[in-house]
């Protein structure tokens, strides 16, 4: 047997079955949220010592970079200082029509520690004439380094510079001669660590 439905059933269902595919247009149609601007960041200046510093600032910028804060301006060549742009003034007032932005920063790099390590290793082997064991000495030399970094940024002329303190530190011991690598290396990592604080810092 048979049955039918209702026909106050399928009167009520049909609006429903044409509403559905306006309501999937719609849905499609709506717009995507844009993504947030990313703030103009310029670099006013930067102080330091040269064989470290010119292994911080690439390293700096390049990290800024790929943690998403877009490509920071390098405007050191300008000769301005990061303290005329936090007090109302015509060094300040020029600086910013020349350079605008929403955030201006100051690098200071302080002298970096260094550290020499001398250790020795010992070991046994056979002599090539007769075989008898010899005993053989070597004197490894490592360096040890930390460099500390105050990123100074600032916004507004009036508002007060946020400072960000890092120290960076060489994450290898190598055995150099010359006692820059491992001051080097660290330097680089004291840029990572201050581009991880920056990002908090514009938010």
């Amino acid at each position: 047997m048979r049955f039918h439905r209702p026909l106050s059933v399928v009167a009520a269902v049909l609006p429903l079955l044409m509403c559905a595919p306006a309501s999937r247009v719609l849905a499609a149609a709506s717009p995507t949220p844009t993504a947030k601007p990313k703030k103009v960041i310029v670099l006013v200046e930067a102080k330091g010592s040269a064989p470290e510093l010119d292994r911080f600032v690439p390293r700096f910028l390049s990290s800024a970079s790929d943690r998403g804060l877009g490509a920071i301006v390098d405007a050191r060549l300008a000769g301005a200082h990061l303290a005329d742009l936090g007090v109302a003034g015509d060094a300040g007032t020029e600086f910013r029509k020349a350079w605008p932005a929403d955030v201006y920063l100051g690098i200071l790099l302080a002298p970096c520690a260094i550290q020499r390590r001398e250790g020795r290793v010992y070991d046994r082997q056979s002599n090539m004439g007769s075989g008898a064991p010899v005993r053989s000495e070597q004197v490894v030399v490592s360096y040890e380094a930390d460099c500390s970094v105050a990123v100074s940024v600032v916004t507004l002329p009036g508002a007060a510079a946020k400072i960000i303190d890092v120290k960076g530190r060489n994450g290898t011991s190598e055995v150099s001669y010359a006692d820059t690598e491992a001051e080097a290396q660290a330097a680089e990592d004291a840029a990572e660590r201050a581009v991880k604080k920056l990002v908090s810092a514009v938010r």
